[in-house]
C-alpha cells in the first residue's frame, strides 16, 4: 500500500510497459506547481501524472529509525537526504525485498574528526551518536576529495513509512557547528517535492552507459550527438535525472557501471559543483563531476 501523500488518481504501475522488450529506462519528473518538470527546479512542462508518485526530494527521508539515519564518519552529523525512490522491477538489483533506495550527501572535504568522548562527557550530541549504528543496507561512498555519500536500500515498509523528518538536533548552541563544506540534515533544509517515473524512450536503454570519449567504440551504443555535437532529435526530450539509458556525465564515467544506474542532476541541497552524478544500483559504482 502506498503512502497517502503519494497517491493521486489510479494506482501506479511501478514498472511501466517496457520501451523495447525488457530494456527500459525511466525519466524522473518533479512536482512543479500544478504540473511536473524535467528538472528539479524547473517550471512545469506537462500535467501532473495520474499515477502514483514514485518518491520524493527534500530533507524528509525514508521510514528508518533516527538511530539508523546515515551519519558522517568524521563529524557524526546526520547526512542530508536528497531523494527516496521506489524502483521499477528491473532496477531492483538486490532482490524484490529491497524495492526502493534513498540517496544522501554528507560531510565535505574539510571534515574534522570529533573529539573522543570521555566518561565525564555530558554532551547531548555525543550521547546521541553513541546510540547510532549503520543501517544494515547502508552503502557508503566517498569522492576523490573525501566528500561522503550514502545509498540506503529500503524495504517496502521503510518506503511506505516515509517521508519522515531527520533525527532531532540535540546540539547545544554554538557546538558542533558544521565547517566541512558539505550538507547535513540539520543545517540544509529543503521542502518536500514529489517525483514521478515516466518511460524514457531511449535507444540506449538496457545498455551499459558510456561517456562521450568511449561512445564511438561502444558496440550497440547510439550517440545522442550528431556530427556538429548537437543533440539528435530523439535525445532532445530526455530528462537530466533518470534510471538507465543514455548517460550525460559532465566530464566522464568511472568504470564498473551496468545498465541499471541512476543519473542525478544537482538536486536541491546537493553539491555536485553544478554537475551531476551516476549511482549504479547493481555494482554500487559511484561518481560525480562538476560543471
Amino acid at each position: 500500500m502506498s503512502p497517502r501523500w503519494l497517491t493521486r488518481g489510479r494506482r501506479a504501475e511501478h514498472a511501466p510497459p517496457s520501451v523495447e522488450g525488457d530494456a527500459t529506462a525511466f525519466d524522473l519528473w518533479f512536482e512543479s506547481g500544478d504540473g511536473v518538470a524535467p528538472h528539479s527546479t524547473g517550471d512545469p512542462t506537462r500535467p501532473r501524472p495520474t499515477i502514483d508518485a514514485a518518491g520524493w526530494l527534500g530533507s524528509a527521508g525514508p521510514g528508518i529509525s533516527p538511530e539508523r539515519w546515515p551519519r558522517g564518519s568524521a563529524t557524526g552529523l546526520p547526512m542530508f537526504h536528497a531523494i527516496t525512490l521506489l524502483l521499477p522491477d528491473a532496477f531492483r538489483r538486490h532482490g524484490p525485498g529491497l524495492p526502493a533506495v534513498a540517496f544522501f550527501q554528507g560531510e565535505g572535504q574539510f571534515a574534522r574528526a570529533r573529539p573522543e568522548p570521555t566518561e565525564w562527557d555530558d554532551d547531548p550530541f555525543v550521547a546521541d551518536i553513541a546510540r547510532c549504528a549503520d543501517h544494515p543496507q547502508l552503502c557508503r561512498r566517498s569522492d576523490i576529495i573525501d566528500g561522503q555519500f550514502a545509498l540506503v536500500r529500503l524495504t517496502q515498509e521503510e518506503f511506505d513509512a516515509g517521508p519522515t523528518p531527520p533525527p532531532v538536533d540535540p546540539r547545544r548552541p554554538g557546538e558542533h557547528v558544521a565547517t566541512d563544506e558539505g550538507p547535513n540534515a540539520w543545517d540544509t533544509l529543503e521542502p518536500l517535492v514529489r517525483v514521478w517515473l515516466l518511460e524514457r524512450r531511449d535507444p540506449n536503454a538496457g545498455h551499459v552507459p558510456v561517456d562521450l570519449e568511449a561512445a564511438a567504440g561502444a558496440l550497440g551504443h547510439a550517440s545522442p550527438f550528431d556530427e556538429r555535437f548537437g543533440l539528435r532529435p530523439w535525445a532532445q526530450g530526455l530528462a537530466s535525472s533518470h534510471l538507465g539509458g543514455t548517460a550525460f556525465p559532465v566530464q566522464g564515467l568511472p568504470p564498473g557501471h551496468t545498465p541499471f544506474y541512476l543519473e542525478l542532476e544537482e538536486l536541491p541541497g546537493l553539491n555536485f559543483g553544478g554537475g551531476n552524478a551516476q549511482i549504479d544500483l547493481e555494482s554500487d559504482t559511484f561518481g560525480w563531476s562538476c560543471g
